[in-house]
C-alpha cells in the first residue's frame, strides 16, 4: 500500500468516525429543539446579517474586554484561515500535485503565528490574570481545547516542512509552494541538517504532521458537541437569531396555557440553542448584581447547569427520571435572587437570553407554591388592591390634594398628555414629593395633562418577571380598560418599570400607543421654550435605571436635562447600557435580604463616592429614589452625597422647588 493510499484510507476512516460521533450528539440535541416551544427568529434578514457582521466579524461585544477580545479574534480568525489548510492538506492526499498556490500558502503561515499568539495570551489570561468571571467554568476543557488548537497549528507547520521531501522522494512531483510556506520551509532546514530527508524519514514525519493537523481537526470535530466549544458552530447562528424585537419584552407572544418551564421542551428552541452556545466566558457573571451581592445566582452557572442537566438526560435516555428544573437543577434561592436587570444579556457576546429562562422557571415555582414570602405578599396585594402597597385604590391619587391647582381625570375630560403615575410615585411618601414636583413643572409649562385616578393599577411589569403571567394579564386588562375610557393624545410615565410594561408588554394585548418617559417629555418642553431654567452650577453623577436605559435605550434624555440645568455631569465608570442595577427589579425590592452580603445599591453609592467633587447622585426612577436613599443612610454618607431625581434638578433650576413644604431642593 502506498503512502497516498494509506493516508486516503485513514482520512476517510477518521472522517466517518468523527462525523458519526458528532452526528449522534447533534441529532439528539436536534430532537429536543424540535419538541421545544416555537419562537420567531428568522424575520428581518437584512438587520440580522448586519448584526452578524458587527458582532462576529468586528467582535463589538467581545472587544469590550480588550485582552479577551483580541485573543479571541486571533484564534477565531485562525479557524477561518484553517479552512485553507484543510483544503490543501486533504487535496495533497487525494489529488496528485494539488496546491493552493503561492498567495494563499503564506497566508496560512501568518495565521499560524497569530493563532499561537492568541493561545499564549489565553494562557496568560487564565494562568496569570485569572479573572474572577472564570470561576465555575470548566478550566480543564478550556486547556484541552487550547491544546488541541495548538496541536493543529503546529501540525500544519510540521507536515508542510516534510511535504517537499515527500513530494520529491516519494511522489516524484515538484512542490511549487514549498518556499511559500515560510514556517515549514524554515523547519525543513532543520530536517536537512538532521538528515531526515529520505523517503522513510520524510514519510514518517509527514504522517506525524498530518495526524497532528487533520487527525486533530477530526478529533476536535467529534469532541465539539460535548464541549463548551460547540459555540464554534453555534455562535454565528445564535447571533443571527438574536431577539430583534423590543428589548423589554419578556414573553414574545402570550403563552397558550402557562409560561412555566418544567421540562426542557417548555423552553423555546432558541432557549435550548442558548444552552449549547455558552462560551463559559463569565461576562454575564461579572456584571450580575445578585452575584456581586453574594447571592447564589450566577447567570453563567444557570446556563451551564441547565446544559449539563440536558446532556445528562440525553445520555440517560428520555425515560430516565430527572430532577425538576425549577427548585432542582436550579435552586429556588438562585431563581429568586435575580433582579431581571438584563446586564447579563447585555454583556453576553453570543446573545444568550437569561431573563426569560429565569422568569419561566419562577413561574413553575409559583405554580408549586414555592414563592419567596415577600414576593407572595406583593402578589396578593396586586391581586386584591391593584398596588404593591396594599392600599385602597381611592388613595392612589391623594397626592394631588396638596397641589394648588386641579389635576384632570382623563376618563372624564380630554387631555393632551395622560400621565401613568405608577405605584411608588402614587403611594410612597418620599416619592410623592417628586410626583408633585413633576405636576408643578407640567403646570408651569402650560401642559394640559391628567391621570387615571383609581382607574390605574400596577402596570404588571414585575408580576410578569415574577412568573405570574395570569396576574400580569389581569392588571394589564384593567389598565387597558381605563386607557380606553380616557381621552388623550400622548402618554407618559415617571416610572421606568411602568414604561417598559406599557411600551413593550402591552403590545401582546393590542396596545401600541407610543409611551414616553417624563425626561423625554421635558426635553420636548424645553425645546419648545415652555420652561426657563437658571443654571444650578453643581457637580453630579447620573445612574441609568435598568428599565429606562438598558431595556428601553433611553440614555440621552435624562442627561440632556441634567446638562440644561447647568449641572456638570460626571459619568459613573459603569453607565449607559453597562449601568449597575440598584437591586430593586424583578420583585427583589419586596424580598428578604438576609442572604445579601453587600447590597447592589450600596456598591453603586460607593462607586459614586469615588468620583472627585461629586456630591449629587441623580436618578430617574421612583424605585431608585427609595433604594439609593436607604443606602446613603445605611452607609452614613448623607453629608457627602445626596440622592436627587432629575425632576428635583428641573424644579430647582425653574425656581419651583421651594413651593413644596419640606422640599428636597438643592442647596
Amino acid at each position: 500500500m502506498t503512502l497516498r493510499t494509506a493516508l486516503m484510507a485513514l482520512t476517510v476512516l477518521l472522517f466517518v468516525a468523527g462525523m458519526t460521533v458528532f452526528g449522534v450528539r447533534v441529532l439528539a440535541i436536534g430532537r429536543v429543539l424540535r419538541r421545544a416551544r416555537p419562537a420567531v427568529r428568522t424575520d428581518r434578514a437584512g438587520a440580522r446579517l448586519a448584526s452578524l457582521a458587527g458582532q462576529v466579524l468586528l467582535h463589538r461585544r467581545l472587544l469590550r474586554v480588550p485582552l479577551s477580545g483580541v485573543l479571541h479574534f486571533l484564534i477565531f480568525s485562525g479557524f477561518v484561515v484553517l479552512f485553507i489548510d484543510i483544503v490543501e492538506t486533504v487535496g495533497e492526499v487525494f489529488v496528485r500535485g494539488f496546491s493552493v498556490g503561492p498567495v494563499l500558502a503564506p497566508l496560512v503561515d501568518v495565521w499560524v503565528l497569530l493563532v499561537l499568539t492568541g493561545i499564549v495570551l489565553a494562557l496568560y489570561n487564565r494562568l496569570v490574570l485569572r479573572p474572577a468571571r472564570f470561576e465555575g467554568s470548566d478550566e480543564r476543557d478550556a486547556f484541552l481545547i487550547l491544546g488541541l488548537i495548538a496541536t493543529i497549528v503546529v501540525g500544519i507547520v510540521v507536515h508542510d516542512s516534510f511535504y517537499p521531501f515527500v513530494a520529491h522522494e516519494v511522489y516524484h512531483i515538484p512542490d511549487p509552494t514549498a518556499r511559500s510556506h515560510f514556517l515549514g520551509w524554515a523547519l525543513a532546514g532543520l530536517w536537512r541538517q538532521l538528515g531526515w530527508t529520505g523517503p522513510a524519514a520524510a514519510s514518517a514525519g509527514y504522517v506525524v504532521g498530518y495526524l497532528m493537523d487533520m487527525g486533530t481537526v477530526l478529533a476536535f470535530l467529534a469532541y465539539l458537541p460535548y464541549s463548551k466549544h460547540f459555540h464554534i458552530f453555534l455562535a454565528v447562528p445564535n447571533v443571527y437569531l438574536r431577539n430583534l424585537g423590543p428589548r423589554g419584552t419578556l414573553v414574545p407572544v402570550p403563552p397558550q396555557d402557562t409560561m412555566a418551564v418544567r421540562r426542557f421542551e417548555d423552553f423555546t428552541w432558541k432557549d435550548i440553542l442558548d444552552l449549547y452556545t455558552c462560551t463559559e466566558c463569565g461576562r454575564c457573571q461579572a456584571v450580575c448584581p445578585a452575584h456581586a451581592a453574594g447571592q447564589p445566582l450566577s447567570p453563567k452557572m444557570l446556563i451551564l447547569n441547565l446544559r449539563d442537566a440536558l446532556n445528562a438526560r440525553l445520555e440517560a435516555g428520555a425515560t430516565a427520571e430527572a430532577p425538576p428544573l425549577a427548585g432542582g437543577v436550579i435552586s429556588r434561592e438562585t431563581l429568586w435572587s435575580c433582579t431581571t436587570c438584563g446586564a447579563c444579556q447585555e454583556a453576553c457576546p453570543v446573545f444568550i437570553e437569561h431573563v426569560p429562562k429565569i422568569a419561566g422557571l419562577r413561574a413553575a415555582l409559583l405554580e408549586d407554591g414555592e414563592v419567596e414570602p415577600g414576593a407572595q405578599k406583593v402578589l396578593v396585594a396586586w391581586e386584591r388592591q391593584g398596588n404593591s402597597f396594599a392600599q385602597p385604590a381611592r388613595k392612589r391619587a391623594q397626592w394631588v390634594k396638596e397641589l394648588d391647582f386641579p389635576v384632570k381625570d382623563a376618563r372624564k375630560e380630554p387631555v393632551d398628555w395622560l400621565w401613568f403615575v405608577g405605584d411608588f410615585a402614587s403611594y410612597d411618601p418620599r416619592v410623592q414629593q417628586l410626583t408633585r414636583l413633576v405636576a408643578r413643572l407640567l403646570h408651569a409649562a402650560g401642559v394640559d395633562f391628567g391621570i387615571l385616578y383609581e382607574g390605574e393599577v400596577n402596570a404588571g411589569n414585575e408580576a410578569l418577571r415574577l412568573g405570574e403571567y395570569g396576574l400580569f394579564e389581569t392588571l394589564a386588562q384593567k389598565n387597558l380598560k381605563a386607557l380606553e375610557q380616557a381621552q388623550f393624545n400622548r402618554l407618559f410615565t415617571t416610572d421606568p418599570h411602568s414604561l417598559n410594561a406599557l411600551r413593550n408588554e402591552y403590545r401582546k394585548l393590542g396596545f401600541e400607543r407610543p409611551v414616553l418617559h417624563y425626561t423625554e417629555l421635558f426635553v420636548e418642553l424645553l425645546d419648545q421654550g415652555r420652561l426657563h431654567l437658571d443654571p444650578l452650577r453643581v457637580r453630579a453623577t447620573y445612574h441609568d435605571p435598568c428599565y429606562l436605559g438598558r431595556w428601553n435605550r433611553v440614555f440621552e434624555a435624562p442627561r440632556e436635562l441634567i446638562r440644561r440645568c447647568g449641572v456638570e455631569l460626571v459619568e459613573m465608570p459603569r453607565h449607559g447600557a453597562q449601568s449597575f442595577c440598584c437591586g430593586a427589579g424583578g420583585g427583589r425590592i419586596w424580598m428578604d435580604e438576609s442572604g445579601v452580603q453587600d447590597r447592589p445599591a450600596n456598591q453603586r453609592i460607593r462607586e459614586a463616592l469615588a468620583l472627585p467633587g461629586v456630591n449629587h447622585f441623580v436618578v430617574a426612577c421612583p424605585k431608585d429614589v427609595s433604594m439609593f436613599s436607604a443606602s446613603v443612610t445605611a452607609l452614613g454618607v448623607e453629608d457627602r452625597l445626596r440622592v436627587v431625581d432629575v425632576a428635583e434638578l428641573l424644579a430647582a433650576a425653574a425656581g419651583l422647588a421651594l413651593m413644596e413644604e419640606g422640599s428636597l431642593a438643592l442647596s
